[in-house]
């Protein structure tokens, strides 16, 4: 059993490291390291599929998908109806063992989704920036059987990553704009030092000056 224990905490431990080298191959593309979570996260919590969705205004869009469950539409708007929606208004992991029981009612986008796309269980996580939501990443089995304490850890572990590596890109995105705001002030500053040597140098004559 020890060896068990382990074995498989070695396993979410390589998995995790994986993923850190990704984020740290990849500063400015976060497309890659969502690719590895969700294929690490399918492939280590025995899930049938695992997606990543990002806020856009009032839905969460699909980002990254693993899996043979289809997804079936590109983005769902946020609210309490669905487990992406509860988890990422709630700040909070929504596990649910069987979508099609009792349980579930309360989500009811969630059951019309399960209905058609085939699946039961459901483990939903919000991904938290400074304690604000910026998306969920999800995982689906097709039949009735729960996530383990163990595996929902793990997958928020991996919301963690997902969460470094936006903020990774994001901080890039600035730093580049910031640059390209410095570099243009100084192009400008430049050619305004070179008017006014021109003026210096030629206080008697304007077409230099206007040249």
């Amino acid at each position: 059993a020890k060896t068990r224990d382990l074995t498989e905490a070695l396993t979410y431990q390589t998995g995790s490291a994986n993923i850190l080298s990704v984020i740290a191959s990849s500063p400015t593309d976060v497309g890659p390291v969502l690719k590895a979570i969700v294929d690490s996260a399918a492939t280590l919590c025995d899930a049938y599929d695992a997606a990543v969705m990002l806020s856009d205004g009032n839905f969460l869009r699909f980002s990254e998908h693993h899996g043979p469950i289809p997804i079936g539409f590109e983005k769902w708007p946020i609210n309490r109806h669905w487990t992406a929606g509860r988890a990422f208004m709630d700040r909070k992991a929504v596990h649910l063992r069987d979508l099609l029981s009792d349980e579930g009612d309360d989500f009811p986008d969630s059951q019309e989704l399960a209905r058609r796309q085939g699946h039961r269980s459901i483990l939903s996580v919000p991904l938290l920036h400074e304690n604000e939501s910026i998306g969920v990443i999800a995982l689906r089995r097709i039949e009735v059987n729960p996530f383990s304490d163990k595996q929902i850890a793990l997958l928020q572990t991996f919301a963690d990553q997902a969460v470094i590596a936006i903020g990774n890109v994001r901080l890039f995105d600035e730093v580049q704009a910031k640059t390209r705001d410095l570099t243009e002030s100084l192009d400008q500053q430049t050619a305004t030092s070179e008017v006014l040597e021109v003026i210096s140098a030629s206080p008697g004559e304007l077409k230099p000056v206007f040249q």
